[in-house]
Formats: structure tokens, C-alpha cells, sequence
């Protein structure tokens, strides 16, 4: 293998690069020799291949396997006026929000109020402090600290360095003081690059100069980056929880917005199991629901709790309901609580997205990286806590910005982030 990138390695990996002048080539050389070397871009690519497998494979244990409901216990069954103790809260913000950030630019938000947008960090409609969905959760967190005399440990996950989040989220710490937070830490998520269909790397333009094309590590990436000691650290910030006495990772979006006692429920549900998924009941179950399923596969024998995407699941999936009949398996909202040893001794497989557009001038591919939920497989006293639709709401267009910030006033949360800023 080449040791440093050539024009003529380039010409066979790179997509339409004899197209690029000779200045854009030589610009992308540079870029790809310090960040991503022959060697590294060999690796992303076997773990493509892998992510490609472990996909087929579970398509193929599906068509054999018998599906149950799972197990459940509902946020009724629990004390919530017990804090919890020994757990870190790690809330995942690693998301630019395009989406978000094109419905608001179709709504004809200017474009200097669109300057730094993240979509954790965008002020929510007519909220205090023009507040985001981050920021009201972590005056939350900080109000919970306060009030019960803890020392919970807070991890902000953001994107890649030289990515938005990695650079907008710790300037809203610096401006609010850490929210008064004493142990609290930011970690960026590792990248991969894009690869077509065919392995080539996918180059795109970026303030008039080309780049390849790369993305965060999916939904599990800021899982195992808490593995992973940045260079020049002594430990990882798993070690530092370890060494803080922290059994249970509390995993929370950054971008929504639930109910005060949700995080009490969580913990105490992960005393009763090593990985807890918060799910919601479904009362009807259309083809097209867009949220994974919380099931319980067997494959000859080996019971696993699996969260079915909406292109794995099959007939037996949506047929699946509660044992009073009422309700079909409960839908995913990406809350988790596990035991931190489950993420210490396990890594999560690589893991491959449905085909997504990333350039309107390539053909649809999967993106690669790591899925949170299959870190479910690896548990074993796996549980689900069911809570009511009502408790959650999770930020994606901009009408939700407006619907959120009732919900957190509802919540009490406005005058919380009051006392907590001031």
C-alpha cells in the first residue's frame, strides 16, 4: 500500500478527480495526507464491508427468528423523588441540524440569526434567555445537582473537531459559566469518510476549497469516543468516570426536551438492569412509523433485545403487542441508561445507515459508523421504561422550536433556567 497519497493512487480512489484542476488536486492531497492517510482510509473501508455484513446478517437471523414483546416496566413503577447516585450524564449534541436550519431559511429567518447554527444551540420561540433545547437541558441538570447536593459528572458529546458543534457548544459554556456545573467536559466525536458504491471517496466544496466528504460516527459514535483518550490525554473519559465512582451512563438528546423526572425514572430503572431503553407505547402501528421498535428476537435459543429499524422490521414486528392486548412494541426515542462496565468491556459492531443523499450529484449510499441501540444485543438484563408520549418531545423541523417551548414551560423549565442563569 502507498504510504502518502499520489495523483495517481488519487485517479483510482477519489470521484472525478482528473476533473479538479491541478491546484484543487493538489489542495485535496494535502488535506487527505494529514487527516486521513492511505493507511486510515484502507481501515474505514474494511469496516464499511463490515457494517455491509452485520446489515445482511440481521435481515437473514430475522427471516428465521421468533419475535416477542419485550420486556417492560413503566416510569409509574418508580419512586421519582429518589436522586440518583453514582451516574454521569452524557448528552449527545453532535448535529448541525441542516434540516432544521433549511426550514427556517424557508421561513425567511435571516441569514446573520443562521451564523454558528447548531441545531442544539438555536434559541427556541419566545423562551427565556432565547435559550436552546441544550442549554435548557443543562440548567436542568444543574437545578437537579443543586437541589439533591450531587456530583453528577456531565459529557457533552459534539462533532468532529473543526465542526460547528465542536466549536459553538463550548462557547455557550464559557457565556453561562458552565451553568454552575462543577463536573462537566466536552468530547468530540471521531469522523469517517464517505464512500460511494463503488469505494471511492467523495469530495465536496467548502469556502472555495475541496475537501472530502465525512460525517460523525452515527448515533453510537459518542458511545465509543468515550473509549477513546483524545491524543495527548492520559486517560479516556470512560477512565475518568471510573475513577469518579460512576456505575450508570445516563445517555440523553441534547435536542429534546422531557418531562423533570424522567432522569430519577431512568436511574432507577437501570438498578433493576445493565441497559434500559425509555420507549413509548404505540396505541396504533402505521407500515410507515418511522421510529425503531424495542423487540425481543430469539435466534434458536439466544434471546436478544434488539431495536428493529423501519427496514428490518417485518409482518411479525407490527403484529407484536402487550400481553393485555393493548399496545404494539414501543418506539425508540433514543434515552438509554447502561452500566458503564457493558460499554467498558464490549465495543459496538460497525454498523451501516439505509443509503441517504450526501451530494445531489451522487447516487444514494449508506453511511458508516456505530448505532447506539446496538449496544442492546450486548446486555444482559436488558429493560425497557415506558413513559408517556407527553414527556418527550425531540427538535427536527422548525415548527417543533414553537412546540418544544411550550413544553418546557409546561415543564416548569422556564423558571428553572431563571434561577440557574438568572
Amino acid at each position: 500500500m502507498h504510504q502518502i497519497w499520489t495523483e495517481t493512487a488519487a485517479q483510482k480512489e477519489i470521484v472525478d478527480f482528473e476533473l479538479l484542476s491541478q491546484a484543487q488536486q493538489r489542495t485535496l492531497l494535502d488535506c487527505l495526507n494529514a487527516h486521513f492517510p492511505p493507511e486510515l482510509v484502507a481501515r474505514q473501508r474494511e469496516c464499511k464491508a463490515a457494517a455491509l455484513r452485520n446489515a445482511l446478517e440481521l435481515r437473514r437471523v430475522l427471516e428465521s427468528a421468533q419475535q416477542y414483546f419485550p420486556p417492560t416496566v413503566s416510569h409509574r413503577d418508580f419512586n421519582t423523588s429518589l436522586p440518583p447516585a453514582n451516574c454521569a450524564l452524557v448528552f449527545t449534541a453532535g448535529g448541525e441540524g441542516e434540516r432544521l436550519r433549511l426550514g427556517l431559511m424557508e421561513q425567511g429567518v435571516p441569514a446573520e440569526r443562521l451564523t454558528d447554527f447548531t441545531k442544539a444551540t438555536y434559541p427556541l420561540t419566545d423562551f427565556y434567555g432565547g435559550l436552546g433545547t441544550l442549554a435548557v437541558n443543562l440548567c436542568a441538570a444543574a437545578a437537579h445537582i443543586k437541589r439533591n447536593s450531587l456530583n453528577l459528572p456531565v459529557i457533552i458529546t459534539v462533532g468532529p473537531a473543526g465542526s460547528l458543534t465542536a466549536d459553538v457548544i463550548p462557547r455557550l459554556l464559557k457565556k453561562f459559566g458552565n451553568f454552575g456545573i462543577k463536573n462537566i467536559a466536552v468530547v468530540e466525536q471521531d469522523e469517517r469518510l464517505h464512500f460511494t458504491d463503488d469505494n471511492k471517496i467523495a469530495v465536496r466544496l467548502v469556502n472555495g476549497g475541496l475537501c472530502p466528504v465525512t460525517q460523525p460516527d452515527e448515533t453510537g459514535g459518542p458511545l465509543m469516543k468515550l473509549k477513546r483518550a483524545r491524543p495527548g490525554a492520559a486517560e479516556s473519559a470512560l477512565e475518568r468516570l471510573a475513577k469518579l465512582g460512576v456505575q450508570k451512563i445516563m445517555v440523553l438528546q441534547a435536542t429534546a426536551i422531557y418531562h423533570p423526572e424522567l432522569i430519577n425514572c431512568m436511574a432507577a430503572a437501570a438498578g433493576r438492569s445493565d441497559c434500559v431503553g425509555v420507549g413509548i407505547m404505540r396505541t396504533v402501528f402505521d407500515e410507515g412509523d418511522p421510529f425503531g421498535s424495542y423487540v425481543l428476537v430469539d435466534n434458536s435459543g439466544k434471546k436478544e433485545l434488539r431495536i428493529l429499524e423501519l427496514l428490518d422490521r417485518n409482518p411479525a414486528t407490527m403484529q407484536l403487542k402487550d400481553p393485555a392486548g393493548a399496545c404494539y412494541a414501543p418506539s425508540n426515542t433514543g434515552f438509554y441508561a447502561l452500566d458503564r462496565l457493558l460499554l467498558q468491556n464490549n465495543a459496538l459492531p460497525d454498523y451501516a445507515t439505509p443509503p441517504k443523499e450526501v451530494l445531489p450529484n451522487l447516487p444514494r449510499a449508506p453511511k458508516i459508523g456505530y448505532a447506539a441501540t446496538d449496544i442492546f444485543p450486548l446486555a444482559g438484563r436488558p429493560l425497557v421504561l415506558t413513559i408517556p408520549q407527553e414527556w418527550f418531545g425531540v427538535l427536527k423541523t422548525a415548527p417543533d422550536l414553537s412546540t418544544l417551548s411550550a413544553l418546557a414551560v409546561g415543564f416548569g423549565l422556564e423558571k428553572v433556567c431563571r434561577e440557574i442563569i438568572g
